[in-house]
């Protein structure tokens, strides 16, 4: 039975990160603050490190930086070689490196509150800059912020599918199977997460939680993990598990809505 307090727990700040991944984030702030100068607001981290449970040489190092205008051509150019010497310099430490970039206007706006105001208050920590945590109170598992965290299951389920279509490699294939088989399950989550009265960032713990609720839909996930895995799954057993959960979940999204509101 999972504890029901009102409002989600929020990230230690305090406590120090893990000691072997702490030299990659000092070096992305200090390159990112080089590169972008007073363009640059603050910077954030999320994903296992926020929560001290990463591995060595399987986690991504997810930041979230939020700049005073849009980046320039250059800078967005640059920005991608900046990405591709942290992920091939620590490649020892992280296996990847993912950036996103949202500007102050963005994060502030009232129709975005439920997003980055959950996002920063429960799900990152501030590396560098003012910290948008402090401008935002406690959230609960509501569905008004399961809805705003899976805000384009749809567009990125449309997209996977044309990718698999004319994906002509497995490399490709796989790579585009895994990204939707983690969005769809975290999607999944969201249908429950206002039921759960919690929120996880754990796959499994989503998954799990999930088919108390769907249990029919338990082999659609257990193939979904199969994806994650980057097991090889001829393209067309891939396209017909997109099309027969894919569109089952956004419908739920659509009917969950209708009648929550």
């Amino acid at each position: 039975m999972h504890s029901r307090t009102a409002y989600l727990p929020e990230p230690d700040r305090r406590a120090p990160f893990q000691s072997e991944f702490i030299p990659v984030m000092i070096k992305a702030v200090k390159q990112l603050r080089a590169l972008l100068g007073n363009r640059l607001h603050s910077v954030y981290v999320s994903g296992d490190l926020v929560w001290r449970r990463a591995v060595v040489k399987e986690t991504v190092l997810s930041l979230t930086v939020v700049c005073q205008q849009a980046l320039t051509l250059d800078q967005s150019n640059a920005l991608n070689t900046l990405l591709w010497r942290l992920k091939t310099s620590h490649s020892k430490v992280i296996s990847d490196c993912h950036i996103d970039i949202v500007t102050v206007s963005h994060v502030s706006d009232l129709s975005q509150v439920f997003h980055w105001g959950f996002f920063f208050k429960h799900r990152a920590i501030c590396l560098y800059g003012q910290d948008l945590s402090l401008s935002f109170g406690l959230f609960e598992a509501s569905w008004e912020v399961a809805k705003a965290m899976n805000p384009d299951v749809s567009e990125k389920l449309a997209r996977a599918k044309q990718k698999v279509t004319v994906a002509t490699t497995w490399n490709t294939q796989l790579n585009v199977a895994q990204s939707i088989a983690d969005t769809l399950i975290r999607a999944a989550f969201g249908l429950v997460m206002h039921k759960e009265a919690r929120w996880s960032e754990s796959l499994e713990e989503c998954a799990e939680a999930f088919i108390e609720h769907y249990p029919a839909q338990q082999t659609a996930i257990e193939r979904l993990f199969i994806l994650l895995e980057r097991k090889p799954v001829k393209k067309r057993a891939v396209m017909t598990l997109l099309n027969d959960f894919g569109d089952w979940l956004i419908k739920e999204y659509a009917r969950i809505d209708f009648k929550i509101g």
